[in-house]
């Protein structure tokens, strides 16, 4: 017990430290991540389509949904392209796009649905409509300014990073005080 609980700590240790690295480069080469991010979407399409088609050929043939296998095909598809062809730097280069159109869409949403909450009677609902407000007006200023959103992306993937990796650095110290209370509790 006590080799495991040493061994979750110092992985804990070497990723987190690995994992702030990552989150501080990304924060000095913000285009470039897109560009990486554009990979790492372009494998997942892949790995997504191949479950597609594998899920498809699972089924009985009664259930089976045309609409899956040609989803998963085009997922396939479009992953490998994005992967070895030049849909990387398309994908990176439409990226800020969909991000942007992502906030304005859902400032709105927010906009609509605070008007909802208000005819329930909630309070809440002038929180709801100032961010929805916030988020339309950035979801604007994002999409005239790609850049802007590019930035923005590589910066929240950067401090999602940081954050992740302090925590493990965290939790390093907490499993060996958590490890001693089960060795404890344990007899061990």
């Amino acid at each position: 017990m006590k080799k495991i609980i040493n061994l979750m700590r110092w992985m804990l240790l070497i990723s987190g430290i690995l994992i702030v690295i990552l989150g501080i480069t990304m924060l000095f080469s913000p285009l470039d991540n897109l560009v990486t991010l554009a990979f790492f979407i372009g494998i997942l399409m892949v790995i997504s389509g191949v479950s597609e088609i594998v899920s498809f050929c699972g089924e009985k043939k009664r259930y089976r949904s045309n609409w899956m296998l040609a989803s998963g095909i085009l997922s396939v598809l479009f992953g490998v392209w994005t992967v070895f062809g030049h849909g990387t730097e398309a994908l990176a280069a439409f990226l800020p796009f969909i991000f942007a159109a992502w906030v304005l869409s859902s400032g709105i949403m927010r906009v609509v649905g605070s008007g909802y909450l208000k005819s329930e009677g909630s309070f809440l609902w002038g929180w709801m409509l100032t961010f929805g407000i916030l988020g339309t007006v950035f979801g604007f200023l994002l999409l005239f300014s790609p850049i802007l959103s590019g930035v923005v992306i590589s910066f929240s993937l950067a401090m999602i990073l940081i954050s992740h990796g302090v925590d493990n650095i965290i939790l390093f110290y907490r499993i060996k005080k958590i490890g001693n209370y089960i060795r404890e509790r344990l007899g061990e």
